[in-house]
């Protein structure tokens, strides 16, 4: 077994850890760097694995720093399952619409602001769109149920506990 990390590496936010084993790649959440706009080259850079090679991804809960890069993993390549329990699964579709909706919001507004400026670079991009969860939404899977394994791959199970964190 191996285990790496991508986010929320000595930080509380942006949790996103990959679990290699049995010839599996899991990565456990996917989270944003939530807050100033300086944060969005942190969230548009490489995750530091080939989103391509992650077989599942297990969603512990839907705050936007655990589900908020979904859609750009999606945007870049993945094709694995999500899993999560079904609270999770509704909350985390209106988090990551809401954001792409601020982002989509902030790209307008700052593309606006360089034209009137003069600036050379005008047209900003958000890091994901609407389109782009609504796409992300497409891979996720089967439903976790508390307390009740869950078989991932031949030798591969997991269980979802609940830790009271948030609904879901």
């Amino acid at each position: 077994m191996k285990l790496s990390f991508h986010g929320a590496d000595r930080n509380v936010t942006g949790s996103c850890h990959l679990v290699e084993c049995a010839g599996r790649r899991i990565l456990i959440d996917c989270g944003m760097y939530p807050g100033e706009r300086e944060l969005h080259e942190d969230n548009a850079e490489p995750f530091g694995f080939d989103p391509e090679s992650i077989d599942f991804v297990l969603l512990t809960h839907a705050h936007l720093d655990h589900c908020g890069r979904l859609p750009l993993l999606a945007k870049r390549k993945f094709r694995g399952e999500i899993i999560t329990t079904s609270a999770s699964r509704e909350l985390a579709r209106l988090v990551m619409l809401d954001a792409a909706h601020l982002q989509e919001e902030d790209a307008r507004y700052l593309t606006h602001k360089n034209e009137r400026s003069g600036h050379r670079q005008t047209s900003i991009t958000p890091l994901y769109t609407t389109l782009d969860v609504l796409n992300c939404l497409d891979y996720f899977g089967r439903v976790a149920m508390y307390g009740q394994p869950l078989e991932l791959a031949p030798g591969v199970r997991v269980t979802f506990l609940d830790a009271g964190h948030i609904l879901g």
